[in-house]
């Protein structure tokens, strides 16, 4: 037995088996670590994919951007999108940061090649969002309100002093109105279209009447049907707008000076385009023409452009955001006279009714009168005003 062991048997058995131990030992323990390494790794290949397919539903179903570029990094959220349109960026941030497992969000409107991770060595899980799909009542909007254009259906009142013309002197302004999208598909060139409902009541009141009470000036009625269009940075809307004007009873009984009421109504077709320069600034403009009105001397065509700074930055730790709008409109029934109309001021991003941001804004207008009854008269005022806008 022994001259058959060989020289191993040299080693006496108690050392033997404590080798034997340790090579074991060592090789469950390097077995061991090699395990735990690949469930980590699969476990954070996991989460970015879990990460990944939850920031996605976020961006299609609740900020409704399509055809964006996700990307997903060890917990860190690129989005990279040609444009971001009027989606709120820091409601994109907030949402995409509160996905659990992700360290930072970021998004880039950019569709370039800078949008790829700098360390290429590492996991990327990246996918594009899906383009749009047919729909009906879609969320938003694909053009966003022309905020100063004195005639954009939403909600506001206003306390205005007037300088100028035949309107009263401390005058309050009561609007309601809104724009709803009805439906929505893809259209060509990226992009999408939609038909949107708008509608809208603007009310003057005169705040000191003799009566005592608030009698109202003047109301204008507004009803149109338009098509809208975005891809990227561009957007615009063909519109067929129906708008009617009437005098409040108690203006003209107490009325000094007898009153020439006018039948004012029209229907008009215009075409306006907008382009975001920067996630900050928009510009817009447009013509259009008038198919039916009343009186029929109403001379036909009209003109718009303007404006729109959004700030970048905000104040307060970030609870509100300045911004100025400037509106600019020339109409063949008022001479072609520019009626121009500037607000600034507020808006609290964390005070909101649905999708609506609450703005407190400034406002100055001077030029021709956007109450109907008024338009071939000048006017001019200084207001201060509490808005909803998308």
């Amino acid at each position: 037995m022994a001259e058959t062991l060989g020289a191993k048997d040299s080693v006496p058995a108690h050392q033997f088996s404590v080798f034997r131990t340790v090579r074991i030992a060592t090789g469950g323990a390097v077995f061991v670590l090699c395990l735990i390494l690949g469930i980590v790794s699969a476990t954070i290949a996991a989460d970015d994919s879990y990460i990944a397919g939850y920031a996605a539903a976020v961006l299609q179903h609740e900020f409704n951007v399509p055809g964006a570029i996700l990307q997903v990094q060890e917990g860190v959220v690129i989005v990279t999108a040609a444009s971001l349109g009027k989606v709120d960026r820091k409601k994109v941030l907030t949402a995409l940061g509160k996905i659990p497992g992700v360290v930072r969000a970021e998004v880039r409107e950019d569709a370039g090649p800078s949008a790829v991770p700098v360390d290429p060595s590492q996991a990327v899980i990246q996918q594009e969002l899906p383009k749009p799909e047919s729909k009906f009542l879609p969320r938003g909007l694909l053009v966003a309100p022309f905020h100063a254009d004195p005639r954009w259906p939403h909600f506001s009142v206003a306390s205005r002093q007037v300088s100028l013309g035949q309107e009263s002197r401390d005058t309050g302004s009561a609007n309601f109105g809104e724009t709803f999208a009805l439906y929505r598909n893809a259209a060509p060139w990226d992009g999408q279209w939609e038909l949107a409902l708008q509608a809208g009541v603007f009310s003057v009141f005169n705040m000191n009447a003799p009566s005592g009470s608030k009698d109202l000036i003047n109301a204008d009625y507004t009803v149109g049907l338009l098509t809208g269009y975005r891809t990227g940075s561009f957007s615009g809307f063909l519109r067929l707008l129906h708008r009617s004007s009437h005098l409040g009873d108690e203006f003209i009984l107490n009325s000094r000076t007898p009153i020439n009421r006018i039948n004012l109504s029209f229907e008009e077709l215009d075409l306006k385009v907008a382009y975001d320069l920067a996630s900050w600034l928009r510009i817009y403009g447009g013509g259009g023409m008038l198919v039916g009105r009343d009186p029929k001397d109403l001379k036909r065509g009209t003109s718009q452009v303007g404006g729109e700074l959004t700030s970048p930055w905000t104040l307060w730790g970030g609870k509100v955001r300045p911004v100025a709008y400037a509106d600019f409109q020339a109409n063949a029934r008022s001479n072609w006279r520019v009626a121009s109309s500037v607000m600034a001021g507020l808006q609290f991003e964390d005070a909101r009714i649905g999708d609506r941001k609450l703005q407190v804004l400034a406002e100055y207008f001077g030029g021709p009168s956007p109450n109907g009854q008024f338009y071939t008269q000048n006017t001019e005022w200084f207001g201060l005003g509490i808005h909803l806008y998308y």
